[in-house]
């Protein structure tokens, strides 16, 4: 009897746990651009006008992907940038904005558990 209490009450311990998930509000964008590979000034408005890696910010996205960079989550609200765990996740939504429902690891690499256009 005193085995399956310490079993209900680890497993109550584990469920009172709190969730890890994190709702991070931004733009998918890519790390040619953030991280001012290709772009000056962190955007895509550079490149833009250039025409060399698209018409939009989507075009320089998918572009700036195709070409070995990975797609990076800004949050806008943060002013926070993050690398994505399971980067196949944003593919749809490149410069579009999204809500995302994500857990961080210890490094801030996000794992996207649920993502939706804004």
């Amino acid at each position: 009897m005193r085995s399956l209490s310490l079993v209900i009450v680890l497993f109550s311990a584990l469920l009172a746990s709190p969730d890890p998930s994190i709702v991070v509000i931004g733009e998918i964008s890519d790390s040619q651009c953030v991280f001012n590979i290709h772009s000056s000034d962190g955007s895509h408005e550079a490149m833009i006008k250039t025409h060399t890696l698209g018409r939009n910010a989507e075009e320089c996205t998918r572009t700036c992907v195709e070409m070995g960079g990975k797609y990076i989550l800004v949050d806008t609200v943060h002013n926070k940038l993050y690398r994505l765990a399971n980067p196949a996740r944003a593919a749809n939504f490149a410069a579009k904005r999204v809500r995302v429902l994500g857990v961080p690891d210890s490094h801030g690499i996000l794992l996207i558990t649920s993502i939706e256009a804004r």
